[in-house]
């Protein structure tokens, strides 16, 4: 790869409404852009849902405690949530002074080049899509559990996910502000049915008395390390799409940012605290022995003791709302997503056509949905379990976001490099950097233990995380492509058409992406 850090000049016109003193001159108003007006707390909440905190309480935790490290679980909770926060740094800090719409595709397009943006762009689509299918299919194994457990007939679990499809590319055909208050709702009540089960363990001690073992070294870095990562990875998973949202809040110089460490804090904080709990009521010398029969158990169980059945079946009932809020927060970003690459140009240009009336991707919603049916008809055909399905999705969809935070990394350090700005060393170098070699351990680990997570074989482990490879270098090479034959193409890929020109920025001089030869 020849870095020439040369400026391209044919992507140099839409930043003309910026001047050198970092003040932004006013400009005509843009068309096709989204509208909304959230604010921190329900962007934090739009964000959050699509991690499904309750469906991850009784689901992924207790298996990072019987399958992972054991009682010391709590701590990789804080290690990932400290990555992750480093991480931030670099991605609010982008943001900020890179204000376009388009996250991931936008902010690598311009620290590492239109045609690696590109390959980056169709990844992030991608990841997006995969995480939708698990979705849908992980709503239908939920509802079908809940109506088992009180007896009622059992109805074939695509027909839930059916409904679920149904209702939420209604939503999204709508302005933000509705799925937004729904999923702040959803997410609401979420958090105060975990917190029945923590604040009791949290005041008493549990049935055996308070415990410190958790955070002891020997038990951290006991047991399988790496699944234990692999499951505190996926429960952080959702923070990142805050900044999809950026012509849909009020204030998103402040507003991202905000969502953002709100997110991961929150997150990291809530699963530190449930996980400590569930260990202490069980107790560290019985909860892996009390979750090996069915993991689900250790919250359930410990649920049923403080609030009693009733409240317990309620709680079961809301796994589902849990999982609807996850999938409706995961296509809300798939749809911004394609809305960002129809709107360059990159795919049919009528996905990146806003609503007239709501000022929402109902375009991009509805071609979201066309895909997500397309994608699973195969897994359907197959008779493909359920289970196995949604899990091999989410597994894929967390590994690949994986590679879109190392890029993004790599993209605010070679970006702040190249341009004048007066930002702090640590938010441009420091803390990216850290954040990346942690973000590289991760990955690593991830990798290692890859099969495990999706309780396939080698072959098929490989043949998925090649698969993102694949992605990733068809964009570079078809945007290698255009730059030749399609120049115009070329120029919009990662274009400033959803700049905000009103925003204050702390660089002297908006740059565009750097033309490299890749």
């Amino acid at each position: 790869m020849s870095l020439t850090g040369r400026r391209d000049e044919a992507h140099s016109a839409p930043d003309a409404g910026f001047v050198s003193d970092g003040r932004a001159q006013q400009a005509p108003e843009r068309t096709g852009r989204l509208r909304g007006t959230m604010g921190t707390i329900q962007l934090a909440f739009t964000v959050l849902a699509m991690s499904a905190p309750i469906g991850n309480v009784v689901g992924v935790l207790p298996l990072g405690i019987t399958r992972g490290n054991g009682i010391g679980s709590p701590t990789i909770y804080i290690f990932v949530g400290l990555i992750f926060l480093l991480f931030a740094v670099g991605f609010t800090t982008m943001t900020r002074n890179l204000p376009r719409a388009g996250a991931f595709y936008t902010y690598i397009t311009a620290g590492l080049t239109r045609p690696v943006g590109l390959g980056a762009g169709f990844l992030a689509a991608f990841t997006y899509l995969v995480l939708m299918v698990g979705s849908y299919a992980f709503f239908g194994v939920s509802v079908q559990n809940v109506l088992t457990q009180f007896g009622l007939p059992n109805v074939p679990w695509w027909i839930w996910a059916v409904v679920c499809c149904v209702i939420i590319t209604a939503l999204g055909h709508f302005n933000v502000e509705i799925s937004g208050k729904v999923l702040a709702v959803l997410m609401a009540v979420e958090v105060v049915l975990v917190m029945l089960f923590n604040l009791p363990v949290l005041f008493s001690g549990g049935p055996h008395g308070y415990q410190l073992d958790s955070f002891h070294p020997t038990q951290v870095f006991s047991g399988d390390l790496g699944v234990a990562v692999l499951f505190a990875i996926a429960c952080f998973m959702g923070f990142e799409s805050s900044a999809i949202y950026r012509e849909e809040v009020r204030n998103p110089d402040r507003t991202i940012p905000r969502a953002t460490y709100l997110a991961i804090i929150g997150l990291g904080t809530f699963y530190v605290l449930t996980s400590w709990a569930l260990v202490t009521f069980w107790s560290p010398g019985k909860v892996v022995a009390a979750g090996a029969a069915d993991p689900t158990q250790l919250f359930t169980g410990g649920f049923r003791y403080y609030m009693g059945s009733t409240f317990t079946q309620i709680m079961t009932v809301l796994v589902v709302s849990s999982v609807f809020a996850g999938a409706l927060s995961t296509h809300n970003a798939l749809s911004r997503y394609l809305f960002s690459l129809g709107r360059d140009g990159i795919m049919p240009a009528f996905l990146g056509k806003p609503h007239r009336k709501h000022g929402s991707p109902a375009k991009a919603s509805a071609f979201a949905t066309g895909a997500v049916v397309l994608v699973s008809i195969p897994f359907l055909a197959s008779r493909l379990d359920p289970v196995t399905m949604y899990s091999s999705m989410f597994a894929l969809g967390t590994f690949s976001l994986l590679v879109l935070f190392l890029l993004t990394t790599l993209a605010v350090l070679r970006y702040f490099r190249l341009i004048t700005h007066r930002e702090r060393v640590w938010n441009t170098v420091v803390a990216p950097a850290l954040g990346f070699l942690g973000l590289l351990l991760l990955l690593v680990l991830s990798s290692v233990f890859y099969a495990m997570s999706i309780g396939g074989p080698q072959w098929l482990a490989v043949g998925q995380q090649l698969l993102l490879a694949v992605i990733l270098v068809v964009g570079i090479v078809l945007g290698n492509r255009w730059r030749r034959t399609r120049p115009a193409a070329y120029a919009r890929i990662g274009s400033a058409e959803g700049d905000d020109v009103g925003s204050q920025l702390t660089v002297e001089a908006l740059p565009s992406p750097v033309q490299e030869e890749v």
